[in-house]
């Protein structure tokens, strides 16, 4: 539909009627009140527009919504636009400067107690509350207050991006890792990944054909972008702590994790790009025979890396100690009494494994 004055030409074209309707929006140096209310005539919706709303526009919109050109028109000009009820209002940014009022915000993604915290820094003057069983925030103040907090929970409350994260964790024989000539720490793969991340991958599927290596698991989480994320494979052990006092001791048990833990904490760039902390560790239960009771050993490492997307990073040097107990005997010969011990004979060792994780990252779609 287009639409003319003397000092001005605008182009607003739609499709059908209705608001929901994608459109496109051209204006040169035409009155903001002018195009408010040519915008609500071609979606048919009730404006009122403030006294104190003046100036001129210049904008050329496309492919959007009858709202979203409402919406863009005020935060472009600092007004404040109500869409909350059947009757909209666009108010200026100094009218009512003195009239407190009320605007609920029904979230759909952000946080509320988030959105509050934030409010409150960026907006001081404004007056916050926020309901977590509606997923709402209730603000108070001037109609300049509510168009910078209009602006502000805009920016606030969007998708929170997400992560797809696949893990790989193997076992394999600290000595046989030194044979086969794979040595690492931390390390992100370049150029050739998918051969690389093949290549180990296939090394340690040999090894476990031997006997020499195990797949202890494959997990998959979905990370939220800048929240924590956690893996456990283990166990809960029970760990007594003695405590003294003069002369009365106390023994208190805990339960500790053992196993491998890691936590995976991503910040999604907008290139896909990810920059992931992750803190690896690995703990083994140790039975004391004095105590009659377990202590946990760990070896942990922390690193944060940049990781392209879909970039494979392999996580190594995480040193698993093994106490093992071996029983040998003759049979018949062993359970003679009395010189059965002769026949028996029983010793410890111990084994090294080494923990090595293949982990990749794939940014979802919004």
């Amino acid at each position: 539909m287009n639409f003319y004055t003397k000092a001005w030409t605008a182009a607003v074209c739609c499709f059908l009627p209705f608001q929901a309707v994608a459109i496109d929006v051209q204006v040169r140096d035409v009155p903001v009140r002018t195009v408010l209310e040519g915008l609500a005539r071609s979606g048919h919706i009730n404006l009122i527009v403030d006294d104190s709303v003046d100036g001129t526009l210049t904008m050329t919109l496309h492919d959007i919504t009858v709202d979203e050109a409402l919406q863009a028109i005020a935060d472009s000009k600092g007004l404040y636009y109500d869409a909350s009820g059947p009757i909209r209002t666009m108010t200026g940014p100094h009218s009512g400067k003195s009239v407190k009022t009320f605007h609920t915000w029904q979230l759909r993604h952000a946080d509320p107690e988030a959105v509050k915290k934030a409010v409150e820094a960026a907006v001081p003057e404004a007056d916050v509350r926020c309901h977590g069983d509606t997923n709402t925030v209730v603000v108070g103040g001037t109609a300049q207050t509510q168009a910078a907090v209009q602006a502000l929970v805009r920016r606030l409350d969007v998708p929170v991006r997400q992560v797809d994260v696949s893990v790989e964790i193997a076992s394999i024989d600290d000595s046989l890792l030194k044979q086969t000539g794979i040595e690492y720490n931390w390390s992100t793969v370049e150029g050739g990944a998918d051969h690389s991340i093949f290549s180990l991958s296939g090394t340690i599927h040999a090894l476990e054909e031997r006997g020499k290596a195990k797949i202890l698991a494959r997990p998959h989480i979905v990370a939220s972008n800048g929240r924590e994320a956690h893996i456990l494979i283990g166990d809960k052990i029970p760990v007594q702590t003695e405590h003294r006092s003069g002369q009365e001791t106390a023994i208190s048990t805990t339960y500790e994790d053992a196993g491998i833990k890691l936590t995976y904490t991503p910040q999604v760039h907008p290139d896909n790009s990810v920059t992931a902390d992750l803190f690896a560790e690995v703990s083994t239960p140790v039975f004391v025979p004095e105590l009659k009771a377990y202590r946990i050993a760990t070896r942990q490492a922390r690193t944060t890396v940049r990781l392209s997307e879909g970039q494979p990073l392999v996580i190594g040097g995480l040193i698993r100690r093994e106490d093992l107990e071996h029983f040998r005997k003759v049979p018949l010969l062993a359970d003679l009494p009395l010189i059965g011990k002769l026949f028996r004979y029983h010793y410890k060792s111990h084994k090294n494994t080494e923990i090595v994780l293949i982990l990749k990252s794939q940014v979802l779609p919004d």
